[in-house]
């Protein structure tokens, strides 16, 4: 049983883009004026939400289960991608749900598909509503034949050896993405397929068998100052922009668990580019009561071993840089204000390798959101 070459799909990074209200265009955009952050005192940095599940990830899927998906391996659960590590992809965890990840370091980098690739992502929303649910099924009907849970969908890539799965058993919905399952090369869709069955059955099986232990997180309205927090102007200022960037707004997309959870858990996200253009220059999103994300015991995990430690003007607490010079990527910093995780990106779509300028550019307009998010409190 060998490999199959794997597209250069993320289970985290590319699940959703999420649907959230509230940041809306301006007419026009004032001159840019100068910004001087003032330090925010410490934060104290929260603890991560209880589960609303007595359940933990090592729970949901046993070694066996795993060496049947991949071959023979060691994978460990792990709480977070590191890859993907963002405001988005932990607001399922913001609202006492379940994420958890099995696999090995070796993502798929700049669209070069890497076979060696393994990951089983398994998400788990509690106290999953009909409505929600529909929302999900009007673009990606639950059609499976057998039925998993009480209700499900499952679409497998023998190309890839991939395949996503949304199942509803009770008010749990759980979402899985595997990825590198160990079919043969000739192996058909249903045959890959075949090979996720025991685990999405498990999985199933044991969320069904958990018990909701907390009550339910009360849900957070998102912020709507875009405008506020990151001004069109500040962005032009910083990247010298010859175009006045003059919108300001928020992405929209389907509907999934992670889209559910940050719903509920008052994500916002906001983007500057030029009017009339698709480029973004500058993007931010903000999950609330996250401070968790850098406390200790997390950081020792290993989330944020492939980013740089770095200072942000007016943030106390230590931040977090992925900035990749030479590639052909993007750059962002992830950063604590008043309790809440900021992650601000920047985009270079891909047209050139990431330079130092790259690097100075966010890490100062990081100050000015920082600033003006203290001001705003």
């Amino acid at each position: 049983m060998g490999k199959n070459s794997v597209v250069s799909v993320m289970g985290f990074g590319f699940v959703v883009i999420l649907a959230l209200a509230g940041c809306t265009s301006p007419t026009a955009a004032p001159s840019a004026a100068p910004v001087t952050p003032s330090a925010s005192p410490p934060t104290e940095l929260s603890s991560a939400p209880a589960s609303r599940f007595d359940m933990a990830c090592d729970d949901l899927v046993t070694p066996a289960e795993l060496d049947a998906l991949f071959g023979p391996n060691e994978y460990q659960p792990r709480t977070s991608w590191t890859p993907s590590v963002s405001p988005v992809t932990y607001a399922v965890q913001s609202i006492g749900g379940l994420s958890c990840t099995w696999g090995n370091d070796d993502v798929p980098l700049g669209g070069v598909a890497n076979p060696a690739y393994d990951e089983l992502t398994v998400q788990v929303l509690p106290d999953a509503t009909a409505a929600q649910i529909d929302r999900h099924t009007g673009d990606h009907p639950l059609d499976d034949a057998p039925t998993i849970g009480d209700t499900s969908g499952t679409t497998c890539f023998a190309q890839s050896g991939l395949c996503t799965s949304n199942i509803v058993v009770g008010q749990a919905w759980i979402d899985v993405f595997l990825q590198g399952a160990n079919a043969a090369d000739a192996a058909s869709d249903a045959a890959v397929r075949a090979l996720a069955l025991p685990i999405l059955n498990a999985v199933t099986a044991r969320v069904a068998a958990a018990s909701n232990t907390t009550a339910p997180v009360a849900a957070v309205t998102a912020r709507t100052d875009c405008e506020a927090i990151l001004p069109a102007a500040t962005v032009q200022s910083v990247f010298h922009a010859e175009e006045l960037p003059v919108h300001s707004q928020y992405g929209s997309g389907g509907w999934s668990v992670m889209t559910g959870a940050a719903t509920l858990a008052g994500v916002a996200r906001c983007s500057v580019g030029p009017a009339g253009s698709d480029v973004t220059l500058a993007n931010l999103e903000l999950l609330p009561n996250a401070a968790w994300a850098f406390d200790t015991d997390h950081v020792a995990s290993g989330v944020w071993e492939k980013h740089e430690a770095v200072t942000v003007a007016g943030v106390s607490e230590q931040a977090y840089l992925l900035c990749p010079v030479g590639t052909v990527s993007a750059c962002s910093v992830d950063f604590v204000v008043d309790g809440d995780w900021v992650r601000l990106g920047t985009s270079i779509n891909g047209q050139r390798p990431v330079e130092d300028g790259d690097r100075d550019q966010v890490l100062e307009l990081a100050g000015h959101v920082a600033s003006a998010l203290t001001s705003l409190r």
